[in-house]
């Protein structure tokens, strides 16, 4: 057998062990990560390996043979692989995507975003590529797939996220890869995609307040006067401001008069969520504390309640209203543990 032509070959891992051998050792990763930063990323998918291993199975075979026809394979696979970055490239250069998120965000809770991909190159189209989201370990985004963008169009697909945190997070970038057209190599592509997401506490929690259990502790008394509540107070004489349906007919029968009935309002029911924002040793539990003070929140709220919210902090007077709901979700989603001994824990309140 006859090694010497095998030598002179430029194997890749001959460079690879080249490296290894006589490289710099001691180098920090920080910066070694700095050098090794490329405009493309490239891994070899398992068709790719495949495709390779039966490359060099023949070129070794035309090395030793001489079969010239074996020579003819060997370019002709070899081109297939120059065509597949060509083409790769030309695919995923000058597609810029953008990303859309919901206004309300809440932790744990999917959300579908849009994944905006535009093609901006004049002449050739884009084909099979995905754009999936370069995001930090608390952030769980799926991948959206496009089959053909044609020259200056745009398309839109829909991706779940998941944030399992609350807080303010950032997104960094997205990424855009294919393995168009072969599927030997997976090529792909940052596009630096800058969003603060502000996430709020889950509201999943079916747990009602013990205040409820009465409508004398929650503040559900009934006052003498005008209002809308379904207890009739009096009769008056009918306005065009009224509504015909609170007309009285029998007494506008005996009376020949068109008399509206009146009712008695409801005083207005408050409840305070008081939450002791201790620090705690298990942050988990200080999390939960935060998750049942916004379930509170949201369940109150719906119930016609004025809800406010007194931390060891910060304090929001009772409101009513979504607005009221946003305020106190925007304060959970950014509160932190005070610097105080104690157990997180979480009442409410009735005034």
């Amino acid at each position: 057998m006859n090694l010497r032509p095998a030598i002179s070959v430029p194997l890749p891992w001959l460079i690879i062990l080249f490296g290894k051998v006589f490289g710099k050792k001691g180098e920090k990763p920080r910066a070694r990560k700095r050098l090794l930063k490329f405009p493309r990323s490239l891994s070899v998918t398992r068709e790719g390996k495949w495709f390779i291993g039966i490359l060099l199975f023949i070129g070794v075979a035309a090395i030793n043979t001489g079969n010239n026809l074996l020579y003819l394979v060997v370019a002709t696979l070899l081109s297939l692989i120059v065509i597949s970055g060509i083409m790769s490239e030309s695919t995923i250069r000058a597609v810029t995507v953008e990303r859309t998120l919901p206004r309300r965000v809440f932790k744990g809770s999917p959300v579908v975003a849009r994944l905006l991909a535009r093609n901006s190159k004049r002449i050739f189209p884009s084909f099979s590529f995905y754009v999936r989201e370069i995001a930090e370990p608390s952030v769980t985004a799926g991948s959206a797939y496009f089959l053909k963008i044609d020259p200056g169009k745009e398309t839109m697909s829909a991706v779940k996220y998941t944030f399992r945190e609350r807080g303010l997070l950032r997104l960094t970038a997205l990424k855009v890869e294919t393995r168009f057209p072969f599927g030997l190599f997976l090529k792909g592509r940052e596009e630096a995609s800058l969003q603060e997401v502000l996430v709020y506490p889950s509201t999943r929690l079916k747990a009602r307040p013990a205040l409820l259990a009465t409508d004398s502790a929650s503040g559900a008394e009934r006052s003498r006067g005008r209002g809308g509540a379904a207890e009739l107070y009096g009769l008056r004489d009918y306005t065009f401001a009224d509504d015909s349906r609170h007309i009285h007919w029998r007494a506008v029968a005996r009376t020949g008069k068109l008399l509206v009935k009146e009712f008695e309002r409801e005083r207005e029911r408050k409840a305070v969520i008081v939450f002791e924002n201790h620090e705690a040793r298990d942050p988990r539990v200080f999390e939960d504390a935060v998750d049942e003070a916004a379930s509170y929140a949201e369940y109150l709220l719906g119930e016609g309640f004025s809800v406010g919210l007194k931390t060891l902090t910060n304090e929001i007077t009772p409101r009513a209203g979504r607005d009221q709901l946003e305020r106190i979700l925007y304060s959970l989603a950014l509160i932190t543990p005070a610097q105080s001994k104690g157990t997180p824990g979480v009442r409410v309140l009735a005034s």
